[in-house]
């Protein structure tokens, strides 16, 4: 009998604890590039309020920050790099993607906190001799799923690819 009064009394405490939920509307694009919102919805934390952020730190560079509650949650960027370096060179440059493994492809490293992808067929009259990559880095806390980064990866490459800036 008490075991049935203590598995009762966990049931309701964990019943009792507030419910965590995105009262934001997750975006359709990252800063113009569109993503399905529900794969990115499964990379953000819950939250009250959503904001993107362009930042173009270097002209090479264009990074996309998503905040959920003035707090960094994502950050997806679209970076050249020289004809000459690789996917783990690009890894190497960014903490969230330390665990990242290469895909069967061999366009991608990814894993569940980040991935960079190499973005064919993109040249650049203003960016000669350099490779486009799209990175992915999630920092939202307890956020890690390998199977959505790999999604969003792909689904973001694939749209700078079909992108204005690939024509």
């Amino acid at each position: 009998m008490s075991l049935t009064f203590a598995a009762l009394g966990a049931l309701v405490v964990g019943c009792s604890g507030t419910s965590e939920a995105k009262e934001y509307e997750v975006p359709k694009s990252l800063c113009g590039v569109s993503v399905d919102p529900k794969v990115l919805g499964q990379l953000l934390p819950p939250g009250k309020d959503i904001d993107l952020q362009e930042k173009n730190p270097v002209p090479s560079r264009k990074r996309c920050q998503v905040n959920v509650d003035d707090k960094i949650a994502l950050m997806a960027s679209q970076e050249r790099w020289e004809d000459t370096d690789s996917l783990v060179d690009v890894a190497d440059a960014h903490p969230k993607l330390d665990a990242a493994k290469p895909t069967g492809s061999g366009v991608y490293l990814s894993s569940g906190t980040g991935a960079v992808g190499r973005v064919t067929n993109c040249a650049s009259p203003d960016h000669a001799e350099h490779t486009l990559y799209a990175v992915i880095e999630v920092y939202a806390k307890d956020v890690d799923d390998a199977a959505a980064v790999k999604k969003l990866i792909t689904a973001y490459t694939g749209a700078l690819e079909g992108g204005k800036g690939c024509r």
